[in-house]
């Protein structure tokens, strides 16, 4: 089946479950990703009423969710769970495109440190274990969504948390995560984006360091789970779910 599925005005939305456990049971449907939500059709909202979206887990900064909010109606209004610790703080993304080495090898650089980070991050941590702690309440005929601003980092390691969790093989969660690269169309981001850094801090990203940012690598998710261990592990030591939680998650999570 095609994972990616087309919105109107929202990226890289597309399903992370049904994947095989390796012991031969099948992770739930219902269970989406995706880029932020702040250019939403009105179609794009209908289509999502009729996947019967109940829970939204948006991971970004409070100033992120500010300066492109969610376009959501009264007719969806899904129940959004995000992180106010950060405050209006910067985004560290930002402040590295405003001030940091913009190279190929630099961005590269930027973006193992970047996982290095997510996993210890307060408000990181908060916002995982709410939204696995209604994933592990979750109905499976309703749908659930987990975003950041792109969906690829910080979602990416939502995502491949709850799949290791779920007993999916370590090659299926990678190649999960690197969808992404395939699922965006880069040859119309990559300027779009461009032009919008220049705008906002005055510099110019070359080509190939753009795509290296904007783009996903199996390294760096190997850098977060080098900090993290197993997700059951971290979900314990660090998110704080009991012996309990885990075990329910794990039971909502797969079928069969």
């Amino acid at each position: 089946m095609s994972r990616v599925i087309a919105f109107d005005g929202i990226r890289n939305f597309r399903h992370f479950g049904e994947y095989d456990t390796r012991d031969g049971r099948k992770v739930r449907r219902g269970l989406y990703r995706s880029g932020h939500f702040a250019r939403a059709s009105g179609q794009d909202i209908e289509r999502l009423t009729e996947m019967r979206l109940t829970v939204v887990t948006d991971l970004r900064r409070p100033l992120e969710r500010d300066r492109e909010p969610s376009r959501w109606d009264d007719v969806l209004n899904p129940r959004v769970l995000a992180s106010n610790i950060a405050g209006h703080a910067e985004p560290p993304h930002m402040a590295f495109l405003r001030e940091g080495d913009l190279s190929a090898k630099g961005i590269r650089d930027f973006m193992l440190a970047t996982y290095r980070r997510l996993p210890t991050d307060p408000g990181n941590k908060q916002a995982f274990a709410a939204g696995l702690r209604a994933l592990a309440d979750h109905a499976e005929d309703e749908s659930f969504v987990v975003h950041c601003a792109a969906g690829k980092d910080r979602t990416g390691l939502f995502c491949a948390m709850a799949l290791e969790l779920s007993g999916v093989d370590r090659d299926t969660v990678v190649e999960d995560y690197l969808m992404t690269n395939t699922a965006v169309d880069y040859d119309r981001l990559v300027p779009e984006v461009a032009a919008n850094i220049a705008d906002r801090t005055g510099r110019a990203v070359e080509e190939e360091s753009m795509r290296i940012f904007l783009g996903v690598d199996g390294d760096y998710l190997n850098e977060a789970f080098g900090v993290m261990g197993s997700a059951d592990a971290y979900m314990r030591t660090e998110l704080g779910l009991s012996d309990d939680e885990i075990t329910r998650l794990r039971t909502a999570l797969v079928r069969g």
